[in-house]
This record gives C-alpha cells, structure tokens and sequence, in this order.
C-alpha cells in the first residue's frame, strides 16, 4: 500500500467512526439553549472528527492521483513480459502477488471485494442513523402516562428515518466524485456510480418512511390542519416545504429510472442538477437547524473542488480551441487537444482514461471520450476519435460534425475540456492473455493500451536476455471500410509492423459494403486473399452487426497470409522501425506530472478552505440580529415560542452554509475565467490572428500523425462478427484454456475486454458464458 492510499485509508475510517457516533456527539451533547446556536462543542467535534479528515485526505488523495497513476501502471505494465527462464510457478506467484484479496471478484455479479465491504458499511451506518434516535429517546416518551404507544412510535420512526435521509444525502456526493479519498483506495468510477444509484433509491426510502410516520402522528393526534398550514407560527409551513422537498426527490428517483435515464440523458441530467437543488433547499427549509449542515457540508466542499478544478487545470493547459476534421465516408470525427504554445506537456493519460467536451452552442451537456492517443508519442497533444451515428441527426455528435467541414478540412472549434479522469487498475496486465472484442469507435479504449504494451515489451527486450510476453488477440468488428483509416495508421501499423505482431494477433471484420460509391468501387477490387463471403441482406441495425446465430464457416485469423497490396502501404510498413516506441518512464511522466499536481493543490487548497474559513467565520458571528436593544436574544429563553426558534434557526442554519457555497462558486469561476484569459491571451491562436490560412496550416500539421488516407492497405475480413464461432476459434486456439503447473494451480489466465453497444457487450457475455470459458470479463460500456 501506498502512503496516500494509508492516509486517505485512516482519514476514511475517522469519517467512518464519526458517522457511527455522530448521534451522541451532535444530538445528545449537554448544552444549554443559549449554546444550541452558536459555536460550542458539536462545532469541534464535526471540524476535529469530519470536514478536516475529509479536506486532508483529499489532498493527499489528489497528489496520489497524479503519482499513483504512473506509479501503479509502471508497477502493472512491467508483467507484460518475463524472463524466459522464469518457471511457470513463479509467474503464478507473481501473478497472484498482483491482484490483492480486495480486487478478487464474486463469480455472481463481478463485484469486488472491497466493493461488498463499502457496501456493507453504508448499510450499518444507515441502520445506525436511523435505530440510535429511536433507541435513546422513546423509552422515555413511551413512560409518559399522556402519551399513547401508536403516535409515539408513528413520530419516532418519522424521525428516525428522517435522519437516515439526512445522512444519506451526505454521503451520496462522495460517491460520484471523479478523484477522492475512495479512489485513491483503488475504488473506480464505475464501481462507485451503481452504489450512488443505492444510496439515493434509500434517501427516497427513508424520505417517504418520513413522511408517512409523521403523517400517522399526526392523524391519529387529529393534528392534521395545526402541522400543514400557512400561519407561520407553527412549524405548518416548513411541514408544506417537505412535501415539496419529497415531491423534489420522487421526480429525480423517476428519471433516474435506467430506461427513462438513457433515453433523455439530457433531460435526466438537468432535472438532477435542478431536482438535487430544490430537494436539498427544502429539506433544509423543513428542519431549518445548522448541524444538519454537518452532514452535507464535507461532501460539498469536495464535490465544488472536484468540479472546478479538472476545467481550471485544463483551462491553464490547453489551447482555447480545439482542432476537428470530419470524415464524412466513416462518420468519424477526430478531434486533436493542443497544449498552450506547446510549451508545456499536457497532464500524462493512461490507457482508458477519458476527458469530457462541452460546447455551448450544442447543448449545456458535459460529454465523455475515451482519449485514443498515447501520451509519450506527443506529451503536447491528445486525440479523441468520435463515431457520430450520422443518421441520428438530433445527437450531440451530429450536431458537431455539421460544425466541421463536411469535406475533411480541419475546422477550429471553441470548446471546454474537462479532465483527464481516470482511475483505472491495471491489474489485468499480469495476465497470460488478453482478448479484446471491440465494436467501432470502441476501439479507442484499446488503442492506447496496445501502443504501452508494444513499447514496454520493446524496452525490455533491448536492456535484457530472452524474454517471454504477454498474448493479445484483438477481434474488431466495423460497418465500413472506411473505418479502418478514420484511426490514424493504427490497425495498418498492429497488422504490419513486427514489434506488434509478434505478440498481438488481429482479426478486422467489416459488416456492411461501403457506403459511397467510390469506396464500392475500391471494395469490389479487393484481391482474391479476401474473404469474400456473402454478408446477410435486410440489416437495418443502427450499431455495429452482430450475429449470434449460425453463419457461414471462416477461418480463424492470420493475417500474416495476406500481402500488402498498395505502395503506400509497402512505404508505410517500412517506415515503423524508424517510429520509436517511447514508454512513460522515457517521455519523464513523472516529472511532468510534479509541474501539474502542484498547481492543482494550490488551487484546491483556495476552493476547499477559503470558503471554509468564510462558514467558520458566520458560525462565530452574531447573525441573528437584535430584540429589545440586545444583540444576541437567541440566547435568552425567555421568548423560546416557535417564532423566535425559527428566525434563530434560519440565520444560523442557512447563512454560513449558503456563505460557504456562494464564497466557493466565487473562487471557482473566477479562476476559470482566469485561466482561460491567460491562455487565450498567449497561446498561439493569438499570434494566428485573423490569418486564416495560417491557422489552417498549423492545424493540418498537427492532424498529419493522426489521419491515414484511404489506400485499400487494412486487411479484413468482410462478414459479420459471430461472435460464439470466434469464442469457439479462441478456444480450439488454446485461448483462455486453463493450465496447470506441478502444484496443481492454474498457470495461466485470460482476461476479455467488450467495448462497445450495451447489445454488443451483452451477447459476447453471453456467448462467453454458454461456451464456459475460463475467462476473467470485463465489459466496457457506453452507457451512461
């Protein structure tokens, strides 16, 4: 373990602990009513027990996420190839010193161990929040000879669950920060969501619990009209407030519906920004009291920070505008990110990391892309390459294409960069094999990776003796032609360029004829090395082919039968020896990623503890205002009627709280909006000018390494993906067929990777498990 990952592990188990007790610290603290309002000793148990674990674990989890990330793929990246001397037992060893116990996954639903643990956490800490008030309080109501058992036990239960809800709804932002405290624990993004989605199905739960058991008190009391009201001397209207508060919650819990969430992705995520908004303002307009800022304030200093700072930092590094070209035969985009003046090298990315893009002009929606390129090829610039599904003309990518020039002249565009994200383990690395099944512009998740494992494997085999490597076998299924040069020269360079091929075996699959005339044209003269096969006519399918039922007989793939048959590609395939294969270690990630950390903890320091100190100021402050010529009546008792209580409550609940919001906001745009200033102010679009031509220029220079023209130079295959006969080739092949060494223990492992469609990823999963394969899976999807 790491000592950031220590640190963020006991800052964690701090945060844990307070959870677990909070109760007796912030409800059952003696004090007197004059201190219910003002600083005291729940102040310095929340400040001592969660915000300042919460904020130093977040530091220290923020420069473990620029060091972790090179570290532990250099740690990862380094099992791709072995001594050849090495006894398999001792690569079993290493192997199985790789994958801790808390990566292992259950064999049921593909959740690690870790993952359970958090789960089982979440599940204590909530039936703690909702068991502790009832336990400590209503044995003394329930001894109340004025008091009947039914009302008691309706109004306990409401107040339990309510503040279950509360603190609920301060841990479901933790869970959907993209760097944390979990993260650096090894936590990813993805495995994190599905226990947000959890965390607010029981928000909504307990709310609803909530309700209903104050409702029966009510009812059963006869108290209906005196609680729900408008009279402003009871708490009636906060009681209104609530409803509105549900109402809020129930919308968010139906568009978070995974049919209804998919299909209006855009609306979904509004109506979540604005439900979360109006559902959070009315909870506390309903129980106006300033602990319940307690809960909600550490993960909402986070979230700010986490928001901010990805655009702040790539609003320091990036050009203004990015650089697109749009090919209109594939419906492939590529989009090329530049450093400011190219004088200081972009933050390192890693296989499977992604970026979000935002133009105004489009929609007010963050979009995610996998980064194609690889970081040590050009430390100065990263690549996307973007399927824009052409014929759905409402989509966001359409809507970007058209803003390209449909004939394939790079176009500048002003767009926001969000990133780079990414926490994703390597630990697949140490396996035997690896099989890749990827579907169109799905291929960009691997792209990357497949350039890091050609280069280490290059590297290692310079500086020592005869190496064993790792086995990758890629299956890539495309509708067109056209998409095998919409990559650069990747699938050219994997199937031609020896340092990939004797290691990486690639079977390219195009299901559909091309899609201009031109291309028909070239395509009908393919020569006979071919496989020509008939495709199945009538597919009106929108995503990439697949058939899971009988189709005709192929071979297995083996490209190195067929024979380049173009010039350029002869030229091209000659020209690889003199390209180098840099590793991270060779392009100084390291370093590089020093420059960028320490700018980004300056930075989070300010957003994270300026508008702290702002709420502990307002806590210390006499807010309240003045009575009867003395400034601080709150802490007299003698008015201690629901009218006073309420206008104590609301200064002291809602003004440190909206300051320390209001404050961060302020913080936040304004260094953006700097960051941006200076970036336009001296990159060297500024210099271009008005030049039109010379912006042009510059842009095809820098699109050059990463646009392959059309030369008939990929082999492919011309038939539908089927995939059960490609599972059933791999494992004639001897793929993912578990071995033995002399303990008895397995000596070999495989890992299979899906990106692409959720129906894509569906039917290889399920294909892989009617066959049985001896496979570890992992399914990278699209879906949001």
């Amino acid at each position: 373990m790491y000592w950031f990952q220590l640190v963020s592990l006991l800052g964690m188990l701090i945060i844990i602990a307070f959870w677990l007790g909070d109760y007796n610290m912030l409800w059952r603290t003696s004090m007197e009513v004059k201190g219910y309002y003002w600083v005291g000793l729940r102040d310095y148990y929340f400040w001592g027990l969660s915000i300042s674990p919460a904020i130093l674990s977040h530091f220290v989890a923020m420069w473990g996420h620029y060091y972790r990330a090179d570290s532990i793929f250099q740690n990862s990246i380094r099992h791709v190839s072995w001594p050849a001397s090495l006894p398999a037992a001792a690569r079993t060893a290493k192997r199985m010193n790789q994958t801790s116990f808390w990566e292992k996954k259950d064999r049921w639903l593909g959740y690690t161990v870790k993952y359970w643990v958090l789960i089982f956490i979440s599940i204590v800490v909530n039936l703690m929040w909702f068991i502790q008030p009832i336990a400590y309080n209503i044995k003394k109501s329930l001894q109340d000879p004025d008091e009947a058992p039914g009302p008691v036990w309706a109004s306990y239960i409401g107040f339990g669950s309510g503040y279950a809800a509360m603190g609920a709804c301060g841990m479901i932002l933790f869970l959907v920060l993209r760097r944390s405290m979990l993260h650096a624990l090894g936590f990813t993004y993805a495995e994190l969501l599905p226990l947000h989605r959890l965390l607010g199905q029981a928000v909504i739960y307990w709310s609803i619990i909530h309700t209903v058991g104050y409702m029966a008190h009510f009812i059963i009391e006869g108290e209906v009209l005196e609680e729900i009201n408008f009279d402003g001397e009871t708490r009636g209207p906060q009681n209104v407030v609530g409803f509105v508060a549900l109402a809020a919650m129930m919308v968010l819990g139906a568009f978070s519906y995974p049919t209804i969430r998919r299909r209006f992705y855009v609306y979904f995520l509004g109506i979540h920004r604005y439900m979360t908004i109006i559902s959070f303002a009315g909870t506390l307009m309903h129980y106006p009291y300033f602990i319940t800022w307690y809960y909600v304030i550490p993960s909402i200093c986070l979230y700010m920070a986490d928001r901010f700072m990805p655009m702040i930092i790539q609003a320091f590094s990036v050009a203004p505008d990015v650089i697109c070209s749009f090919n209109k035969e594939s419906d492939i985009l590529t989009i090329v990110i530049v450093s400011r003046n190219r004088l200081e090298p972009l933050k390192p990315y890693y296989p499977g990391d992604y970026i979000n893009l935002y133009m105004r002009s489009l929609d007010p929606t963050y979009h995610p892309f996998t980064i194609a390129s690889y970081w040590p090829d050009d430390p100065y610039s990263m690549t996307l390459y973007i399927r824009t599904f052409g014929e759905n003309t409402s989509s966001w990518t359409h809507g970007l294409s058209e803003l390209c020039d449909p004939e394939g002249k790079p176009a500048m565009l002003d767009m926001v960069v969000e990133g780079v994200f990414g926490d994703r383990r390597h630990d697949y690395l140490c396996s035997d094999e690896i099989v890749i099944f990827a579907a169109g512009a799905a291929l960009t998740t691997f792209m990357p990776l497949i350039k890091s494992i050609a280069a280490q494997i290059e590297a290692v085999s310079k500086s020592s003796g005869p190496q064993k490597t790792i086995k990758v076998y890629m299956i890539a299924t495309f509708r067109y032609e056209s998409e095998l040069y919409s990559y650069g020269d990747f699938l050219h360079q994997v199937t031609n360029d020896p340092r990939f091929t004797s290691w990486l075996s690639v079977d390219i699959r195009v299901s559909r004829p091309s899609k201009t005339p031109r291309l028909i044209a070239v395509a009908s003269e393919v020569p006979e090395s071919r496989d020509q096969k008939t495709m199945p006519t009538g597919s009106t399918n929108s995503e990439t082919d697949i058939d899971s039922r009988s189709a005709p007989s192929i071979e297995p793939a083996d490209l190195g039968k067929y024979e380049v048959v173009s010039e350029k590609g002869h030229a091209k395939t000659k020209s690889y020896a003199e390209k180098p294969l840099p590793t991270f270690l060779t392009a100084d990630s390291n370093s590089v990623s020093t420059i960028h950390a320490k700018r980004d903890l300056f930075l989070t320091a300010c957003i994270l503890l300026i508008p702290f100190g702002a709420f502990i100021g307002f806590r210390y402050a006499g807010i309240e205002g003045t009575w009867a010529g003395e400034s601080r009546w709150c802490r007299t008792t003698e008015i201690y009627d629901q009218n006073m209580t309420n206008k104590c409550m609301w200064n002291y609940t809602m003004t440190p709280g909206v300051l320390h919001m209001v404050v961060g906001a302020i913080l936040g745009y304004g260094a953006l909006f700097y960051a941006r200033w200076s970036t336009l102010r001296s990159s060297r679009w500024s210099a271009l000018g008005d030049n039109m031509e010379g912006q042009s220029a510059y842009m095809k220079t820098v699109l050059a390494d990463n646009i392959m023209a059309f030369d008939d130079s990929i082999r492919f295959k011309n038939v539908r993906l089927d995939a059960a006969q490609s599972i059933q080739e791999l494992i004639a092949a001897g793929v993912g067929m578990s071995e033995r060494d002399e303990n008895n223990k397995s000596s070999k492992t495989t890992s299979v990777f899906v990106g692409g469609p959720d129906r894509f990823l569906d039917d290889v999963e399920k294909q892989s498990k009617a066959a049985k394969w001896s496979v570890e899976f992992h399914r990278e999807t699209w879906s949001p």
